[in-house]
C-alpha cells in the first residue's frame, strides 16, 4: 500500500476539519431556538393568574412598574395600565386594560365626559393606589424589535389553534387564554385573558 505524503494528508486533514465544520453548522442550523429565560417569571406572576382570572392591577404593578392611562373609543372609557420592558430580547411595551363592569364605565363616562374620548391621558399616583384591587381584563406584551416567533414556541409548545387574520397568524392557546400574533414568522405581540374568554 503506498504511503500518503505530507501533502496528501493536509488534504485529507482539510477535508476532515470542513466535513466537521459543515455538520455542526447543520446541527447548530436545526436546533431549536432557545425561548425568552426572562418570560419565566411572567408566565409564573402575571400569565397564570390571568388566565385564572385572578389577576390584579395592585399584583402587575408591583411586579412590573408603569403609569395609569385613561383612554376611549366607541365603546366608551378604558382604563389601561402601560409599561416599558427593558429585557435582554430588547424593549418590550406592555398594556394590560383593567376590567370595568357597565356601571363603573358609565360612572367613568359621567366623570370624564369627551376627556376620554380625545386623547389618552396620564392619570395619578393616587388613582393608581385606589385603583389596586381592580381585576385585569387582558395583558399583552409586544416586542419593539424583531423576534422569532419559534422561541414563545420554545416556551409554551405547539398552539391549538391557528387563525389566518388580515394582520397575520393568530396562534391560540385557550388553555392558557394566550394568544401569538405573528406575521412572516415575526411576533407581533402576545395578549394572555381569562382562559373562559378562549373557550367559547
Amino acid at each position: 500500500m503506498p504511503r500518503l505524503r505530507p501533502a496528501h494528508g493536509l488534504i485529507l486533514l482539510a477535508f476532515a476539519a470542513l466535513a466537521f465544520a459543515a455538520g455542526l453548522w447543520v446541527s447548530r442550523s436545526h436546533a431549536p431556538l432557545p425561548p425568552p429565560a426572562w418570560l419565566e417569571g411572567w408566565q409564573r406572576e402575571v400569565f397564570a393568574p390571568q388566565a385564572d382570572d385572578q389577576l390584579t392591577l395592585g399584583q402587575l404593578n408591583t411586579w412590573q412598574a408603569g403609569e395609569l392611562w385613561l383612554s376611549g373609543d366607541s365603546d366608551g372609557p378604558r382604563l389601561n395600565y402601560r409599561a416599558t420592558l427593558d429585557t435582554p430580547d430588547g424593549a418590550w411595551r406592555m398594556e394590560a386594560e383593567l376590567a370595568l363592569s357597565d356601571a363603573e364605565r358609565a360612572s367613568l363616562r359621567k366623570a370624564t365626559g369627551d376627556a376620554a374620548a380625545n386623547s389618552d391621558q396620564p392619570l395619578s399616583e393616587d388613582m393608581l393606589h385606589q385603583l389596586q384591587g381592580q381585576a385585569v381584563a387582558s395583558v399583552l406584551l409586544a416586542p419593539q424589535g424583531p423576534l422569532s416567533v419559534g422561541r414563545l414556541v420554545a416556551s409554551f409548545g405547539p398552539p391549538r389553534l391557528r387563525l389566518q387574520t388580515p394582520h397575520g397568524e393568530a396562534w391560540i392557546y385557550p388553555e392558557r387564554g394566550l394568544t401569538l400574533m405573528h406575521r412572516n414568522g415575526e411576533l407581533l405581540w402576545l395578549q394572555v385573558v381569562p382562559r373562559e374568554a378562549l373557550s367559547h
